[in-house]
């Protein structure tokens, strides 16, 4: 009776399916937490009349950031109002849109007067920085009086040796409209391009401040562009919207979705053991 009893208890079916549960949700649970880990985690943006995008994030070698920005103002008499697109990606320096990435797009009470992004971002060696805002006014009843838009760009930047920089225009201005580029790619072997063109209306101050003190590594790359865009509309201006989630998206996989995947396929795998064992019995 002694042998029968211990042979019932290796063929058990409740055996199996304890067993291999728990190892594959042991499993689970580890692949999840590794993910979470392993995916770099973007940072929080804002959409806002002071809107940021990736700033202080990336400190390890080998990383890629981008963030790009796409604003249009609508300025009447009375207020005004913006639209505001943030596609962001923090993964690899090869290829940064493989990692964590998001889209939205919001619609705000009132116009953007600020960006500030991708500052003191991707610090480490061989890293990738892919920054740009493009910003559009409408003015509608209102006279932009646009004239140049003022740039400081690229000062202090590119000091390591075999560092390639392109800076359109290369330029020192105090409190200027786009300040860019300036602290930036200091690392050996580093490659710099920033471009800052467009208008400053003297009906709505925006300013934009992007890439500074970045990139600091050996080998960094660097690739930052600002636009500032200021019409004088007739008709009637779109109606202006209050604060409104519009589309958003990330490219990283949940680790609850995949931890619940693992765990379910754990327990298909552990009820055919056991039926199979069930008929052996």
């Amino acid at each position: 009776m002694a042998i029968h009893q211990v042979d019932r208890t290796i063929i058990s079916p409740r055996r199996p399916l304890t067993v291999l549960f728990r190892g594959v949700f042991a499993f689970a649970l580890l692949a999840a937490s590794l993910i979470v880990t392993a995916a770099p985690a973007l940072a929080a943006h804002t959409i806002a009349p002071t809107t940021t995008c990736n700033n202080g994030v990336g400190g390890g070698g080998g990383q890629g950031v981008i963030c790009e920005v796409t604003i249009v103002n609508t300025i009447t008499g009375s207020g005004g109002s913006a639209v505001v697109t943030v596609h962001e990606c923090l993964g690899s320096a090869g290829s940064p849109s493989d990692g964590s990435c998001s889209t939205q797009t919001l619609h705000v009470a009132g116009p953007v007067t600020l960006v500030n992004q991708c500052n003191g971002t991707v610090e480490g060696n061989g890293s990738k920085l892919l920054c740009s805002v493009h910003v559009t006014n409408n003015f509608y009843g209102v006279s932009p009086g646009a004239t140049a838009a003022t740039v400081d760009q690229c000062i202090g930047s590119g000091a390591g040796g075999g560092t390639t920089m392109i800076c359109t225009p290369l330029g020192s201005t105090t409190s200027a409209v786009i300040t860019q580029c300036n602290g930036t790619a200091n690392g050996g072997g580093s490659s710099v391009t920033c471009t800052a063109t467009g208008t400053k209306a003297a009906a709505l101050g925006v300013t934009i401040n992007q890439c500074n003190d970045s990139a600091n590594g050996g080998g960094g790359l660097v690739v930052c562009s600002a636009s500032l865009i200021n019409n004088a509309r007739s008709g009637t201006p779109p109606p202006t919207g209050t604060f409104s989630a519009g589309s958003s998206s990330s490219s990283t996989p949940s680790p609850l979705a995949l931890l619940v995947w693992l765990a379910m396929g754990g327990l298909g795998l552990a009820v055919v053991e056991a039926r199979r064992r069930s008929i052996l019995r």
